[in-house]
């Protein structure tokens, strides 16, 4: 398996079992993400932990990674199918999003969503 895959599909594992820690240590220290739910970017490790947590204490997710392209720039793009819902059960999302991941040093430095 592809070293990028197996690195997703650890950081989804920590995503779905809200494994922070786990999830951190498939992260560069510079890393680059979305601020899904507030809009924006965030940025580097303590941002991104505290985003995690902050979002763990507002939802529920199941993200099951479906498809995984590698792209000649070395980047990866990704379908994952959430199933997201507030903690009370509510759906906030249930369906496909695609996603670009970048690398350094083996380790996941920058995610972006596609197309919305």
């Amino acid at each position: 398996m592809d070293a990028r895959r197996s690195l997703l599909l650890r950081f989804y594992k920590g995503l779905d079992t809200k494994n922070v820690e786990g999830m951190m240590a498939t992260l560069h220290p510079d890393i680059d993400i979305p601020d899904q739910i507030d809009g924006g970017r965030r940025t580097g490790m303590a941002a991104v932990r505290d985003y995690y947590l902050g979002a763990f204490a507002l939802i529920d997710g199941e993200n099951t990674p479906s498809a995984f392209h590698a792209r000649p720039d070395g980047t990866m793009e990704v379908r994952v199918h959430h199933h997201v819902t507030s903690l009370d059960g509510a759906l906030w999302h249930d369906g496909p999003v695609d996603y670009s991941f970048g690398f350094r040093d083996g380790l996941i430095v920058r995610m972006d969503r596609i197309g919305g």
